[in-house]
């Protein structure tokens, strides 16, 4: 595991719920980065409740690496501490600020990469597909490119506007493969399978629609006594390991076979 990218072609259902949702699921350490440049930094306003300053975060770093370089050091000085080896690099707080970070998205694409030595998977949160100075070079590099989505109509019809360009996009510097579904809702009312057909990319995980418990990541709201058997942290268990499997499979996919490492001139 390494890097995910996370994003929707529309605004609703939550992309930052959802990630914060799969990041307590996950199966080991855990960054949650918030790459969407939309602005606000979500987190601190809503799981947070607003109760920790915007001094730390993605344009800190992006100040610091100026003078010190883009390091691992650099990067774990600007983060939170969410909970127990869960963590949050927050973005800009003010959409004005986002231009200033064009060419920060390259170098800090190699610093994530470089955390899964240390045992650390990153879930980066790209908002909206489509917005101005998005992190491209995120995308481009990352371990797989999960499309959340509704399950209505409207909903999967503005993923399928975005998804050929997508595709070339990712194509161009990887493989289009890397890029999957998740669907917040499934059966409300089409199922994945549905959805997987009219899109033409793989529907592989679903998070339950389940707007009580959901608040506990969204506005920061105390978890019921049920919360930990609650629909949504099931499935985002669920989620959690198969996402974890789909990344394993892609790699093994792309991996060189044997005899072609054997073909390899020695260094």
């Amino acid at each position: 595991m390494a890097v995910i990218v996370f994003a929707s072609a529309k605004g609703a259902p939550g992309v930052t719920t959802s990630v914060l949702a799969l990041a307590f699921a996950w199966h080991r350490p855990a960054l949650v980065v918030e790459a969407d440049m939309a602005g606000s930094s979500s987190v601190l306003s809503g799981f947070l409740r607003g109760g920790t300053d915007h001094s730390h975060g993605v344009v800190g770093l992006s100040i610091s690496a100026r003078q010190n370089g883009w390091t691992d050091q650099g990067l774990w000085e600007q983060c939170l501490r969410l909970s127990e080896e869960r963590y949050l690099l927050p973005g800009v707080a003010d959409p004005a600020q986002a231009a200033a970070l064009t060419a920060a998205w390259s170098p800090l694409a190699g610093v994530l990469s470089g955390l899964e030595a240390a045992g650390v998977d990153v879930l980066v949160d790209a908002g909206r597909l489509g917005t101005a100075y998005a992190p491209t070079p995120l995308v481009r590099a990352a371990d797989a490119v999960v499309l959340v989505t509704g399950t209505r109509l409207p909903d999967v019809y503005a993923l399928s506007r975005r998804i050929p360009g997508l595709g070339v996009e990712l194509a161009a510097h990887s493989d289009a493969e890397g890029m999957c579904v998740l669907t917040v809702g499934e059966g409300r009312p089409y199922t994945n399978h549905e959805i997987e057909g009219s899109l033409g990319v793989r529907a592989v995980a679903s998070i339950a629609w389940d707007p009580v418990n959901a608040e506990v990541y969204s506005v920061g709201a105390t978890p019921g006594r049920r919360f930990e058997s609650s629909p949504l942290a099931r499935t985002a268990g669920m989620s959690a390991s198969t996402l974890s499997g789909f990344v394993r499979d892609r790699r093994a996919r792309l991996a060189p076979s044997p005899a072609a490492r054997r073909q390899e001139p020695d260094a």
